[in-house]
């Protein structure tokens, strides 16, 4: 680089294509006029004005959002007068998201395993200082304090639950067997008819007992009771909620469909992250994880598959599995 104008000497392929370039098309030209990007600017300036090492990332807006990591090293004549600086970029997106991701997610277990210690620690210290005396009281903050136990205690075996499906993932150690997808739905059904006869709501299946596709029984099960109960939770009383089962020519798609409050639009794309909530507070008070989607869409990835959604407010939503046909249907 000239370390007044700011030329580009030389760059290569693989800088070159992060700005969606050919070398040749930015050598002998200034860095302003090639990368419009404050931050870098910034960087070569600092870089240029004191000869140190500089370090920093900067955000490029091109097809998409990409995060480059850059870094200065300065250039010396044989005189050891400084003539320039040479400018590594390394691409970090991928790195930074995951780092986003995990801090995300830390920050969300800590606070889902803390409300509920918070309030178990407040009833039983109210307990202790004299609330034994009046057993009515007692009674109602004992009651309080084992909803709050069980919600931990959902919380963990989620976890448990999302952690031995990636295990058997990346271990391989999940059989797939051809298996009718009718019987596992009714079987999910029952597991949740309590529920919805509590709610007086309708589940309709339509599934031919012929399709069948190659599933873990037990873990396509768990993925189907789990967008059932989902279904059932956010649907009005005495709403109806269909699964309908249907073929194309890859595929076995099994459709969860509610008539429920709905999901605005720009909730879907986060749906399935873990501990990802459209409305926190309904969510817990409707005895959720936040986990039931995050294990969905693991069970079905370990099947080859994977799963979509869609949603309108008001007019409920329709998540669909997707498994892959096998060639066959019977």
């Amino acid at each position: 680089m000239d370390t007044i104008d700011e030329i580009i000497i030389s760059i290569n392929h693989s800088a070159a294509s992060m700005f969606k370039s050919r070398s040749s098309d930015l050598e002998q030209r200034s860095i302003q006029e090639v990368v419009r990007n404050p931050e870098l600017q910034k960087i070569v300036k600092s870089a240029l004005g004191s000869g140190d090492h500089r370090e920093g990332d900067i955000v490029l807006y091109q097809d998409e959002e990409s995060i480059l990591n850059v870094q200065t090293t300065s250039l010396l004549d044989e005189n050891e007068r400084f003539i320039g600086i040479l400018i590594v970029l390394n691409d970090v997106t991928r790195l930074r998201r995951l780092e986003n991701m995990r801090k995300e997610f830390v920050s969300n277990v800590s606070h889902e395993i803390k409300t509920p210690l918070t309030a178990i620690k407040g009833f039983v210290e109210t307990l202790s200082h004299g609330a034994m005396d009046n057993p009515d009281e007692a009674k109602r903050f004992l009651n309080i304090i084992e909803k709050h136990v069980n919600r931990l205690v959902a919380i963990i075996e989620d976890f448990m639950r999302l952690s031995v499906i990636e295990q058997k993932d990346k271990s391989e150690d999940i059989k797939l067997e051809k298996g009718k997808i009718r019987s596992v739905i009714k079987t999910a059904i029952q597991v949740c008819q309590a529920k919805a006869e509590a709610k007086k709501i309708k589940v309709n299946l339509i599934c031919s007992e012929d399709i069948s596709a190659k599933i873990d029984t037990q873990l396509f099960e768990q993925a189907a009771v789990n967008l059932l109960d989902n279904a059932i939770k956010y649907s009005e009383e005495g709403g109806l909620v269909q699964i309908e089962v249907i073929t194309t020519d890859t595929e076995v798609c099994i459709n969860f469909k509610d008539y429920g409050i709905g999901i605005p639009k720009e909730h879907l794309p986060r749906l399935f992250e873990r501990f990802y909530r459209v409305d926190k507070a309904r969510s817990r008070k409707l005895g959720g994880t936040g986990l039931g989607l995050a294990i969905v869409k693991h069970i079905i990835q370990t099947h080859g598959g994977y799963v979509t959604v869609e949603s309108n407010p008001g007019e409920g939503s329709n998540f669909v599995i997707h498994l892959p046909k096998f060639g066959y249907t019977a």
